[in-house]
């Protein structure tokens, strides 16, 4: 079940979404990608399905942010800068250090940004497979997905839209380039003014599918996180296919509502 179409209004001064075939300069791609328009949305309103704490593992009451369309309001002037970068010791999971602690380590590095972007991100809450929610005597209850899709999660996100409420502060592709403002838009016009009829921004990367880490951690409740198998190509997320972000007067589209479900175009 999906909720009705949900769509916020952001603008800030910076954002970089890092280019992943650029390995040590950063490099962003010309638009906003599907992947960071979903972080933006769960910094304000995020209930996933996948509970990474182990007693609440079989608790699968949650929802799931789908991207509909993106769209370009301004767009950015893409701006060389020279940062410096900490450097990160290797996650524990993988066997090769303790923690996340910082070294003492700085690089100068260059980073080709966008400055003063401003976009519209449509999207819908997905409720699936609502499960059975555990309650403290030990019975459970199966909540209504429409209710849930529909009313409850939708509701919350309107709430907290408009009163500037947030679990972290969003950004823009990159932690130190917040997003100065949010709003909610009622009604997104379906031509955006100043927009051309079409441009095409490229091969922009998706997201990813985290389906391979859950099935590996496990669904039953009280079940401990492993602690191998991370260098296992099969047991890591898998990339989903690249989006072709084709901005027809000023909307890319990512994904359409068909008979009530949410199909990724390719």
């Amino acid at each position: 079940m999906i909720s009705n179409p949900i769509c916020l209004r952001i603008k800030g001064p910076f954002a970089c979404f890092t280019r992943p075939e650029f390995h040590v300069e950063r490099v962003s791609y010309p638009v906003i990608t599907p992947s960071a328009a979903r972080g933006i949305l769960e910094a304000i309103l995020m209930k996933p399905i996948e509970k990474p704490e182990a007693e609440k593992r079989a608790n699968k009451i949650g929802f799931r942010w789908r991207i509909l369309r993106l769209g370009i309001v301004r767009e950015g002037v893409l701006t060389p800068i020279l940062r410096n970068e900490l450097g990160y010791q290797t996650h524990q999971a993988y066997g090769k250090a303790s923690g996340y602690d910082i070294m003492d380590e700085r690089a100068q590095r260059h980073s080709l940004i966008l400055k003063d972007v401003e976009y519209l991100i449509e999207a819908v809450i997905e409720v699936t497979n609502t499960g059975r929610r555990e309650l403290r005597n030990g019975t459970g209850r199966r909540p209504s997905e429409e209710f849930l899709a529909r009313n409850k999660y939708h509701q919350m996100f309107l709430r907290r839209a408009v009163a500037g409420q947030c679990y972290y502060q969003p950004f823009l592709g990159c932690r130190e380039f917040s997003v100065a403002e949010w709003a909610l838009e009622p009604n997104p016009p379906d031509l955006i003014p100043g927009a051309p009829p079409e441009r095409d921004y490229g091969i922009v990367f998706r997201d990813f599918d985290f389906s391979a880490v859950w099935n590996h951690w496990g669904h039953e409740r009280g079940k401990p996180r492993p602690e191998a198998g991370w260098t296992d190509p099969e047991k890591r997320p898998k990339q989903l296919p690249p989006l072709r972000a084709v901005a027809r007067h000023g909307w890319i589209t990512v994904a359409k509502i068909n008979d009530g479900k949410v199909e990724e175009v390719v």
